[in-house]
């Protein structure tokens, strides 16, 4: 408690960054010693590392509180401001993947309805970044992904039942119908392969085929929390992972969260999916998930809702090294985590902020740990 008091006198205005470098086995949790460090962001959304010393970290500035982007070279020890035109700094950045060292994408959107999408391109590893031109059809986006040479990209919206894919670099983009509602999506490592959030955490919709066909797969998901926040495949595309929450809408603060939280696995590329399940206690919603090999993962939270010790429900910082079979709580912490990146299972970082609410998780400070 003494530390989150100290905390508190940096100010809730910084972005929480904990970087977690260390030298972890396969088979085994590392224990990790921590300290706190800074970046210049008020709020983040976002966050991508080519190696263990470049990254980029997508948000809000603190002054003047519009859209910013900073770039690092030491693992995020230090933050430099990238390169913005004014009028793009009004637009939300939700998304952000490289390609290569060099080239990377952010995407977003206008705050409010109607809402504008807006893709963001650098050819510089992050330092300076100008706006892609898109059809005026394309609304507010919040996830972005290009393959290794640029060429054939996605756009996704934060629901809905289309997304847009390009094969030419982003020069034009084909609208891509599901046909059925959902909410986010994420890669299995190559152009044909990807998964998709059904609408109400109810489904995961697969397509192998670059979107041509797609199947539809139960979860076994009830209640009408239920809901999907984030899914990851370790390398070779037949392991992951897929976090979320289920059961009754629980009150926390100024906003809701499920009520019981949610950990599916598959060992068949998608094709089925089984529970897993999560430690003793109680925490928010899970936020992100990130597979780094067939055995090993790591799951973060938000601070979650508590009777009457708020310290009865702290966010979690999951880490499994047998495939799921359980999930210690490595971090027990103050501090909501929003966002995981992971080169491999020595470097790794997440981003988020203090409290549990929207807001709040935005807001934070910034740790760094080691082994």
């Amino acid at each position: 408690m003494n530390s989150f008091t100290a905390l508190r006198t940096y100010g809730l205005g910084l972005v929480l960054f904990l970087v977690l470098s260390a030298a972890w086995p396969q088979c085994a949790s590392a224990r990790l010693h921590w300290r706190f460090d800074f970046t210049p962001l008020l709020s983040t959304d976002n966050i991508f590392f080519t190696d263990a010393g470049h990254g980029v970290v997508i948000g809000g500035a603190a002054n003047p509180g519009r859209a910013a982007i900073v770039w690092t070279r030491d693992g995020g020890r230090n933050w430099h401001a990238a390169k913005i035109r004014a009028d793009v700094k009004k637009f939300n950045l939700e998304g952000v993947w490289f390609s290569s060292a060099k080239l990377g994408w952010a995407d977003g959107g206008t705050p409010g309805w109607p809402n504008w999408g807006v893709l963001l391109k650098t050819t510089d590893g992050g330092r300076t970044w100008r706006r892609v031109a898109l059809p005026k059809t394309i609304g507010g986006l919040n996830g972005v992904w290009f393959g290794p040479h640029g060429q054939h990209g996605r756009l996704l919206p934060g629901g809905g039942t289309v997304f847009w894919q390009t094969t030419d670099g982003g020069k034009t983009f084909k609208t891509m119908n599901v046909r059925q509602p959902f909410q986010g999506g994420w890669w299995i490592g190559s152009w044909e392969k990807m998964v998709l959030a059904g609408a109400g955490g109810q489904a995961i919709i697969r397509t192998n085929d670059a979107g041509k066909t797609w199947t539809k797969v139960a979860t076994g998901l009830k209640g009408p929390a239920a809901m999907l926040s984030a899914i990851s495949f370790a390398k070779g595309g037949k392991v992951g992972w897929a976090v979320g929450g289920q059961g009754k809408w629980l009150k926390n603060g100024g906003w809701w969260m499920p009520s019981k939280p949610v950990i599916l696995n598959t060992t068949d590329g998608g094709k089925t999916w089984t529970v897993q399940k999560p430690p003793p206690g109680r925490t928010g919603g899970l936020t992100d998930v990130w597979a780094i090999s067939p055995t090993q993962a790591w799951i973060s939270s938000v601070m979650g809702y508590a009777y009457t010790n708020p310290l009865s429900a702290l966010p979690w910082l999951l880490h499994t090294t047998n495939g799921g079979q359980t999930w210690p709580n490595v971090l027990h912490h103050l501090l909501s985590l929003r966002k995981l990146f992971f080169l491999n299972a020595r470097h790794g970082w997440a981003v988020g902020g203090q409290g549990g609410s929207p807001d709040e998780m935005r807001r934070g400070v910034l740790i760094y740990g080691r082994r």
